[in-house]
């Protein structure tokens, strides 16, 4: 577990819920330790996955209390002012006990009590929005927040002009830098075939793995030399691999990747959902991309998906389209044009911000030092 006695620079990350929330601050914290005399507090929902998440990135975790706002009236209503009071006690003691001099929230309903305490206690509070469309929290947590880096540049108008920064989302550096031969190796698939990295098992995985697996045995029966890499999750995964038993393609499923950036190291093309983090990840490697966004959570990935598609690097397929065989005729397309996935490669790369934890560790870091000489 990396943490360091410091007589520096103090800085709590807080988010979770979703990777979206969580490998942003991640990718920032290990920036952040890449600085002498900084130590780093990431704190989320005490049950929450952010919890083996930040455990494998071996940064020093703490959990509150959290839950989400209900949409509807419900006995959630009442355990969620309940989850906010603790939460926010909670909070309270963390931020008195580390002393942080700047908390920087990636987002979720658990990044709220951190950041309204630090705020009401004189620390500044940074916000990332990763998604196009700022979610309700975001919109909250701007409120008080010093400084707002987005991952879009089409955000920026979402929030106050003088406090927004268009840095790009931050991405793992193992991402970024993870070697496609030896990724190859790993995975026992051929260096001279397309690979193609299907990404299900996540919001609405049972769906969206069927249409996949019916796409995999289609592009089976037909003449390109092609690989599939596969996430299932864990639900589908035994039916996946019992449908694709015969078929003639190198197929490799997974339940999970651990190892999810050898899984893009060794892709040529992505089949995914559209979510903020997926979406950056897939630009800081040069991916061409299909995107079938989630129809759901206000419709936020479609609209991340659709502004890849006008720069061109990616092509969107919505969940009613998969009904009409789309996904086949897609995936059919592309390969048989690898001049069309070079290009929209290349696009994927100039629209990447590889630079963006940096971007926002030198803010912190102002923001930090303004508060020491105030």
């Amino acid at each position: 577990m990396e943490t360091r006695a410091a007589d520096g620079r103090k800085v709590i990350i807080t988010g979770g819920g979703t990777g979206g929330h969580v490998f942003p601050g991640i990718a920032v914290a290990h920036e952040l330790l890449k600085h002498p005399q900084v130590e780093v507090l990431f704190v989320g929902k005490k049950d929450g996955s952010e919890v083996k998440w930040v455990a494998d990135a071996g940064l020093q975790f703490k959990g509150i209390k959290a839950s989400g706002f209900p949409r509807s009236l419900s006995l959630r209503l009442f355990t969620f002012w309940f989850d906010l009071g603790a939460g926010l006690m909670e909070a309270g003691r963390l931020v008195k006990e580390f002393k942080p001099s700047v908390v920087f929230s990636t987002g979720g309903y658990v990044s709220v009590p951190v950041s309204l305490v630090a705020a009401l206690r004189g620390v500044p509070v940074a916000l990332l929005e990763p998604n196009v469309a700022p979610g309700l929290a975001a919109k909250f947590l701007a409120l008080f927040s010093k400084k707002v880096f987005v991952g879009f540049e089409q955000t920026t108008s979402s929030f106050p002009k003088g406090r927004t920064q268009w840095t790009g989302i931050p991405v793992r550096e193992e991402i970024k830098t993870a070697d496609k031969s030896e990724s190859l190796k790993h995975f026992k698939l051929e260096p001279g075939a397309a690979t193609v990295l299907m990404l299900g098992g996540s919001q609405g995985a049972h769906v969206l793995n069927q249409y996949m697996t019916d796409a995999i045995e289609r592009l089976g029966q037909g003449y390109h030399r092609v690989q599939i890499l596969m996430m299932t999750g864990w639900t589908d995964y035994q039916t996946i691999v019992d449908q694709l038993e015969k078929c003639p393609l190198k197929v490799v499923l997974r339940p999970f990747f651990g190892n999810i950036h050898e899984a893009y190291a060794a892709a040529d093309l992505i089949v995914a959902r559209s979510g903020a983090m997926t979406c950056a990840e897939s630009l800081s490697r040069g991916l061409p991309a299909v995107f079938i966004p989630y129809p759901h959570a206000s419709g936020h990935q479609e609209m991340n998906a659709r502004i890849l598609e006008k720069a061109g690097s990616a092509v969107v397929i919505t969940e009613k389209q998969l009904e009409s065989e789309k996904l086949i005729e897609t995936l059919d397309g592309l390969l048989a044009n690898p001049e069309t996935m070079k290009t929209m490669g290349e696009k994927a790369k100039g629209l990447a911000r590889p630079e963006a934890s940096a971007e926002i560790v030198k803010a912190l870091f102002e923001l930090a030092d303004q508060r020491r000489t105030a």
